[in-house]
Formats: structure tokens, C-alpha cells, sequence
């Protein structure tokens, strides 16, 4: 399943969080949780809905255990922004597993021009950093370095 910034509904709540910024996410998947921790905190940073699906680029990483997974994760996507210069607006997971986690995204190339940047998202943090399986499927929880 594809998960696209202009998917209806919310994707995570923001917490309050002394300095810092954080979200709570849920799914009825473990990768539609990735998917939208992902685009959950990309939209913390910028306007979303400006960001076309032109390319698409392949993300992946390895870890252990799935807190560290869904960090990396996280971390990979905001090197993809603030070292590539690549913003996307879809994230789709092909592989995931509790030590793996391998898919695709799709945006484009930032440009000052058209998006908009909001704030600056240092990186994940392992503070209160959760991931857990609920009645409905999962919850995960993130605090990020602003």
C-alpha cells in the first residue's frame, strides 16, 4: 500500500513536548505505522501538499529491533531532505520485518521556490521512542530534536 500526503484523515497527533516536537502514530499495519511516522514528521517540516510524486527513490535500512527500525527510518528520510535535497510525498513499504525495513518514496527535488519549509527537524530521538502492537494494530511514539 501506497501512503500519499494527500490521503484523507490524520496520519499522526502532535504532543507537547518541552522544546522539542513529537508524535503519536497509529495503523492497522506495522508498515502503514512506518509509512505514516514517515510522512507525519515530513509534514512537520514542510507543506506536503506542494510536493509532486515526480521520482521515485529507493530507502531502506537495517537495525535492531523495531524502536531503533522505525529511528533509522526516520533518520534516513530527513538525510534524503537535508543531504539530497529530495522531499517526498509517498512512502511505500515492500519488506519490513523487526530487523529490516525496505520500500520507496516519492517526491521531488526540493525547491525554495515552491515549498515551503516550516521548521528544521535535527533527527528521531530515543527519548520515549516506542513501537508497540495494540488491539486495533500499532502505536508508536517519537520525540525529534527541533
Amino acid at each position: 500500500m501506497v501512503t500519499r500526503a494527500r490521503d484523507g484523515g490524520p496520519f499522526a497527533r502532535e504532543v507537547e513536548h518541552t522544546a522539542d516536537l513529537g508524535l503519536e502514530i497509529e495503523a492497522p499495519t506495522l508498515a502503514l505505522l512506518f509509512e505514516r511516522a514517515g510522512l507525519a514528521m515530513l509534514g512537520l517540516m514542510a507543506d506536503l501538499g506542494r510536493v509532486e510524486p515526480r521520482e521515485r527513490r529507493a530507502l531502506g535500512v537495517e537495525a535492531e529491533g523495531r524502536e531503533q527500525l522505525l529511528h533509522d527510518w526516520l533518520q534516513a528520510l530527513l538525510v534524503a531532505l537535508g543531504v539530497n535535497g529530495f522531499l517526498a510525498c509517498e512512502l511505500d513499504i515492500q519488506q519490513l520485518s523487526d530487523r529490516v525495513v525496505r520500500g520507496t518514496m516519492c517526491g521531488e527535488p526540493f525547491d525554495a521556490a515552491r515549498h515551503e519549509i516550516y521548521t528544521e527537524i535535527k533527527g528521531a530521538t530515543y527519548h520515549q521512542l516506542a513501537v508497540r502492537e495494540t488491539e486495533s494494530g500499532w502505536w508508536a511514539r517519537v520525540i525529534f530534536d527541533v
